[in-house]
């Protein structure tokens, strides 16, 4: 499915929304006063317009996890555009939904590219493998976030955190385990799932860098595995540190009877689960969790927090509360877009985003993104990540500190 997103319409709501997203600034920085007085022969790009393609997976198995995606791009947009848009351009879109499948993502991808003819993709997407060597092959710049490891391969997609690589994984996890007492960790991982697998491997090498041995590793099926019998072998090989990349509700599963075995954790750790919704349907089960998150959380309530929220009052008022992880997600994914726009200048071509996007080396979201990320490091995993525990009643996430918390690389192999 494929939509034209205009942004010429506003709720009154709006006006109040942007004399407060104004006063805290914009996400990528001021947009540039230049006009567009010329036309560009670049697909997507008119006088008037300059139109991306948005894809994600509003239906199949990953839909849930990025429902909120969009918001964020809609709130992100839609303050540039009351602004000016990009040198007097107005910000749009058409969009399309990859069914999380590989190859309904390539024939996604290669429709808005070949029919819609639009500029460049702002992606989420688990399987953005599907069309990764076409956009690639065809110089088509993507922005987006980063679920594969294919992010750290081609020059031409953009993300402000590879959580993946083919590279070295980062020493931090391990590290900051180790701070917290873990000596023994079991790493789980999603059944069938290589996203699961390879973030599983990253952990693993990031605990043996950090000095905790990995003695348990396991899959886990959503339909045929027993928590308990999990629970069981972590308790008997004297496990105190749960790592892995399990959905929330597995994880939350194997969680709850791991506390029912009295296993005595020193830290329990995901890399999901950072959503408030989490906390109201899981933050019991979940108390003394640690998530980690590649963003200024939204507790350290930064002026660029208040711009956020004040965006998507604007923009995307449907969702609610606004302060929700995959719409930051969105938000800072289209204010990369706006970036790459303002440095390929007046008459972007496609090369032009690429390359200039390339040379920013400080990269923020104006605020978000913490520390800054250097987009000519794309091919390195990030060091850095902000810790944050469910507190005991599982009501709230408790910054931890340092804010962010950054390691070493780990040996690869290891």
């Amino acid at each position: 499915m494929r939509h034209r997103i205009p942004f010429g319409r506003r709720p009154v709501m709006a006006v109040v929304a942007l004399v407060l997203a104004a006063s805290c600034g914009g996400g990528s920085g001021d947009a540039p006063s230049a006009s567009a007085t010329t036309a560009c022969s670049t697909p997507g790009i008119s006088p008037t317009t300059a139109n991306a393609g948005l894809i994600f997976p509003s239906s199949g198995p990953a839909a849930p996890q990025f429902a909120d995606f969009r918001a964020g791009v809609d709130a992100r947009f839609g303050v540039e555009n009351s602004k000016g848009g990009v040198y007097g351009r107005q910000l749009a879109y058409d969009w399309a939904d990859d069914g999380s499948d590989p190859a309904t993502n390539r024939a996604v991808a290669t429709g808005l590219i070949e029919k819609s003819q639009v500029f460049g993709m702002v992606e989420a997407s688990n399987v953005a493998s599907g069309s990764a060597d076409y956009l690639h092959t065809n110089g088509i710049p993507v922005v987006g976030v980063s679920a594969e490891t294919l992010w750290s391969k081609n020059d031409n997609m953009f993300t402000w955190s590879n959580y993946l690589t083919d590279g070295p994984a980062p020493a931090t996890w391990g590290t900051f385990a180790k701070s917290q007492g873990g000596k023994k960790a079991a790493v789980l991982r999603i059944a069938f799932s290589e996203a699961s697998a390879a973030f599983a491997q990253k952990m693993t090498e990031s605990m043996k860098a950090a000095g905790v041995d990995v003695v348990y590793t396991d899959q886990i099926s959503a339909t045929g595995t027993d928590p308990a019998t999990i629970a069981a072998k972590i308790k008997n090989f004297g496990v105190d540190t749960l790592a892995g990349a399990l959905t929330v509700d597995a994880f939350t599963n194997i969680t709850t009877a791991v506390n029912r075995a009295q296993v005595p954790l020193r830290v329990s750790m995901s890399p999901s689960g950072y959503d408030q919704g989490i906390l109201t349907k899981y933050g019991t089960q979940l108390a003394g969790t640690y998530v980690f998150v590649n963003v200024a959380p939204f507790e350290e309530n930064l002026p660029a927090h208040k711009t956020f929220v004040a965006g998507m009052t604007a923009y995307a008022p449907q969702l609610q509360p606004p302060t929700q992880s995959l719409a930051l997600s969105g938000w800072i994914s289209a204010d990369m877009f706006i970036r790459g726009l303002q440095t390929a200048g007046p008459c972007p071509t496609r090369q032009s985003f690429i390359s200039g996007l390339r040379q920013v080396h400080d990269y923020d979201a104006g605020g978000l993104v913490t520390p800054a990320a250097d987009m000519a490091k794309y091919q390195s995993a990030s060091p850095c990540y902000t810790f944050l525990r469910i507190n005991n009643k599982g009501t709230a996430f408790d910054v931890q500190q340092p804010a962010p918390f950054c390691g070493q690389t780990a040996a690869s192999g290891q």
